[in-house]
């Protein structure tokens, strides 16, 4: 194929070990974090960033007025709630600039994994004749590169 190496670097048992230690006291500070399905997610008022001057504003006036609002609404409730997504809010864009740039190399290193695995194959194709073994492995890796067979167009 070619020489690809996006990704170059090691990650010893030891800092795996750490990263998962210290992700899981994450998670368990995080206890409250919740999980909706996409019918829920659908189902609920959004507040993207364009929003966030105007959640401000709201718990301005609240603060500032609380008794313009209803005996039934809990201004303890939304001050937990909107103090909590403004906490929330950097945490939230860390670990997604975290989680991107996660995914993106994971991307690259199987990208890099699979160059380098076609080289690999080709190789063991080139020498199943030659080394004891690798007929087999041939079969098992060929595998993954066989297409179904074409059906002869019917006669009309």
């Amino acid at each position: 194929m070619g020489n690809q190496n996006l990704v170059s670097a090691t990650l010893s048992p030891e800092s795996k070990a750490e990263i998962l230690k210290s992700l899981a006291e994450v998670k368990k500070r995080l206890a409250f974090l919740t999980s909706l399905d996409v019918d829920e997610v659908r189902s609920l008022v959004k507040a993207g960033n364009g929003y966030a001057p105007l959640l401000d504003k709201a718990y301005a006036a609240v603060s500032q007025h609380p008794e313009i609002m209803p005996a039934v609404f809990s201004l303890k409730e939304f001050e937990k709630d909107y103090l909590l997504y403004r906490d929330l809010a950097p945490i939230a864009s860390a670990v997604k600039e975290l989680s991107d740039s996660l995914q993106d190399t994971m991307i690259a290193l199987a990208s890099d994994t699979m160059v380098e695995t076609l080289d690999i194959y080709q190789s063991v194709k080139q020498h199943k004749g030659k080394v004891p073994g690798l007929n087999s492995l041939a079969e098992d890796m060929g595998v993954f590169f066989s297409r179904p067979k074409r059906k002869a167009h019917a006669e009309t």
